[in-house]
């Protein structure tokens, strides 16, 4: 799920045993550096895995830093991140059916220019992600700027966002929303993967299979706590559906507003420029793999619930709905929106009819953000059945700062109705 950055500024040098290590070499990036730099002679080479300790779920990440010497003498380090498949990924096939390398491919390259075209258009700079300078499909390689270099970070992830920084992401997400209607409206639909409505696994019949037993494996770690279980009763009445409650909450309706979504906007893939003050300035999207067209309900959500401090998570909700709907009929208004702009009432009306996913953002992306940093964070070892991986899903959801998050969410969204579905 994270790119462009680790949790804790951890970086260990891989060693050439590591799976993907041997395709990150200096051949990679010749091409990449002469459109940089013209003419130059490389120093030195360094590449380091910077997804250490995090939530890499999806790909494995690798920070690049090259020292060179310019045509004139001067020196100068260029810095990269560099994002790669595993080989021989047991997920393989499951990322695949996300078609995750393709949609990122296609999102940095066509998507996001268009973005920040048309906000230049009307004469305002916008930037939403990092430069992006190669891809390399037959090992599914994206090379691109290291926001670090430029001072980006991640917040701690664990404590949560305060006002300040989640305003300041509701803004760009406003931004990014707005120029995808516009383009919508005068270029037409995107192309047929990023317009799928609901997650491709949701299609397979494993999904219908597995989605019961993990849910079932959730509230039985849920049933565990001393508190929240009148709300895992009701978990435990969605299992035998669990699929379908998913699916319909993935559906998209035409007659409502809809744009292209981040589809996985949470602390560590949203990375902040402060200033002297400690103040956040600037803020960057990054891991752009999961991208779909449909309610904004589903990128608000998601945020709020998985990425915001506690004291603010729920007490702050609606408030934050509000904002964000301030911003996005500025920026509908200022990029010249065509049809009629959706009314604050319109978006409360779609998160309500979606928040069921305020429950599965609480046991998923919200109890991810909470966990101690953990090398075995990818989808293959969290569905192993390794006494280990066992281990570690228990750890997963039994962790008292889930239990303490959870007392907030469930109830607030069981209250907006998320199990009435």
């Amino acid at each position: 799920m994270t790119a462009n950055g680790d949790c804790n500024g951890d970086m260990k040098t891989i060693s050439p045993c590591e799976d993907a290590s041997d395709l990150i070499n200096k051949d990679l990036f010749v091409d990449v550096l002469e459109k940089q730099f013209a003419k130059c002679t490389l120093k030195k080479f360094e590449s380091v895995k910077s997804s250490e300790g995090c939530e890499n779920y999806m790909s494995l990440m690798f920070r690049v830093n090259i020292d060179m010497e310019k045509e004139d003498g001067t020196p100068t380090t260029a810095k990269f991140i560099v994002k790669v498949m595993p080989p021989n990924d047991p997920s393989a096939e499951f990322k695949k059916n996300l078609q995750v390398y393709s949609k990122e491919v296609e999102m940095y390259t066509k998507v996001i220019p268009k973005f920040q075209e048309i906000f230049h258009e009307n004469n305002i700079e916008v930037e939403f992600a990092p430069k992006f300078w190669k891809t390399v499909e037959e090992h599914e390689i994206l090379i691109m700027e290291d926001l670090k270099a430029r001072k980006f970070e991640n917040i701690n992830r664990i404590q949560g966002m305060d006002m300040q920084h989640a305003e300041l992401v509701l803004g760009k997400i406003a931004q990014f929303h707005a120029a995808s209607a516009c383009i919508y409206e005068r270029d037409g639909k995107y192309s047929p993967q990023l317009m799928d409505e609901t997650l491709r696994e949701a299609k397979e019949e494993g999904f219908r299979k597995i989605q019961p037993i993990l849910w079932a494996m959730i509230c039985s770690h849920f049933r565990q706590w001393h508190s929240c279980q009148e709300y895992v009763e009701m978990m435990e009445g969605l299992k035998d559906r669990i699929a379908d409650v998913y699916i319909e909450a993935f559906k998209r309706d035409s007659n409502e507003f809809n744009v292209l979504l981040h589809g996985d906007l949470w602390a560590n893939n949203i990375m902040f420029q402060h200033d002297d003050n400690g103040k956040a300035k600037e803020v960057l999207f990054v891991d752009l793999q999961i991208s779909r067209y449909g309610s904004p309900a589903h990128d608000l959500i998601y945020f709020i619930v998985s990425s915001t401090e506690n004291s603010i998570k729920t007490k702050e909700f609606d408030h934050f709905i509000k904002f964000y709907h301030t911003e996005l009929v500025k920026n509908l208004k200022l990029l010249k929106y065509p049809k009629p702009i959706p009314k604050l009432i319109d978006l409360h009306i779609a998160v309500l009819k979606r928040c069921f996913l305020g429950i599965a953002t609480s046991v998923g992306a919200m109890a991810a953000a909470l966990q101690d940093p953990n090398d075995n964070a990818d989808i293959s070892f969290f569905m192993a059945q390794s006494e280990e991986a066992k281990q570690f899903r228990k750890n997963f959801y039994m962790n008292p700062r889930l239990i303490r998050a959870c007392e907030l969410t469930l109830p607030f969204f069981c209250n907006k109705g998320a199990f009435d579905v």
